[in-house]
Parts: structure tokens; C-alpha cells; sequence
């Protein structure tokens, strides 16, 4: 009696379409894809998104046809960011491949690293943020990746409410 040997097909990544009900932390707002692929139809999104619970990469195509794969990181921001009462979010980071690599090793060696990124989610009130450079760090523990850094004022010190006047002087 022969046993037929199975052939090992490699298998994508899973594409998860309830990413509101995925852990972050329990008072987070959580995006659910990062903006360039939140604007996609259904359709566009199976046949160009890979997503895993924590990552998204995206194959976008630009107005002269070529492609580009985009790689995004699901991470924690609390605004304003050094609060430790500040608002929770579950956000996307833009990463290069080089950082992508870089918090996966990290993540799964369990040694820190930190990266740079852009920030890929609209936020409410804080109109500024969204493509604002930003640092993620991984701290070499089991938690979440998160936003340690930022260049957006209204990620630092939380959203300009009223007349308040900003570090550089303006007026809302």
C-alpha cells in the first residue's frame, strides 16, 4: 500500500474583514484598514489587500501603471501622546520594507527596536495628524506597537480646542 504524499500549498495571508472586534486595548478606538485602502470597493480590496491582525500590505497602482507594494502596522497612539489619561487609538503606520522587517524581527526576537513611519488613519479633531511622520517602538514584550514619538502638534499635545494658543503661536 503507497501513501500519497500531500503537496504543501503556501497559503496567503488571511484577509480579516472584522477588524473592529480585534483586541488593541480595552478603551481603544480601533481603525479598521489604514485610509488608502479604507477607499477601495470590496472587490478592489480582496484582489489587492493582504491583511494579517496586525499588518496590511497593499498593492497599489499608480496613474502610470506601475506597482508598488505598501506596508502598514496596526499600533497604539494615545493623544495627547506622553498623557497617561490621554485617548486610546488602534491606528495604521505607513512603514518602509526596511522598518516592516525591522518590527517583525523585533516582535518575534522579543528585543526593542524603534522606526519610523507615517501616521495612515483620519482621526476625529486632529485634522493635522493623518500623514504626519511618527515613531513607532517595539518594546520586546507581548503588547502592541506604539506611537512614541510625533511631529504633528496635535498628536503631542491633544486637539486644539477653542482659542487655546499653540507653541508656535496661532489662533484656532
Amino acid at each position: 500500500m503507497t501513501k500519497d504524499k500531500k503537496k504543501k500549498v503556501k497559503k496567503p495571508l488571511p484577509i480579516v474583514t472584522d477588524v473592529a472586534s480585534l483586541p488593541v486595548e480595552e478603551t481603544a478606538l480601533s481603525a479598521r484598514w489604514p485610509e488608502p485602502v479604507l477607499v477601495l470597493s470590496d472587490v478592489e480590496r480582496q484582489s489587492r489587500v493582504r491583511a494579517g491582525l496586525d499588518s496590511v500590505l497593499f498593492d497599489d497602482v499608480k496613474s502610470d501603471g506601475s506597482r508598488i507594494t505598501r506596508g502598514f502596522v496596526r499600533v497604539v497612539l494615545r493623544v495627547p501622546l506622553c498623557s497617561p489619561k490621554g485617548r486610546v487609538y488602534g491606528v495604521f503606520v505607513e512603514v518602509d520594507r526596511a522598518g516592516y522587517a525591522s518590527l517583525q524581527h523585533a516582535f518575534k526576537a522579543k528585543v526593542p527596536t524603534r522606526v519610523k513611519g507615517r501616521l495612515a488613519t483620519r482621526l476625529p479633531f486632529l485634522d493635522d495628524a493623518y500623514g504626519s511622520d511618527v515613531d513607532v517602538e517595539e518594546d520586546g514584550s507581548d503588547a502592541r506597537a506604539r506611537v512614541v514619538a510625533a511631529v504633528s502638534p496635535s498628536l503631542n499635545e491633544g486637539p486644539q480646542v477653542g482659542p487655546r494658543v499653540r507653541a508656535r503661536g496661532t489662533r484656532s
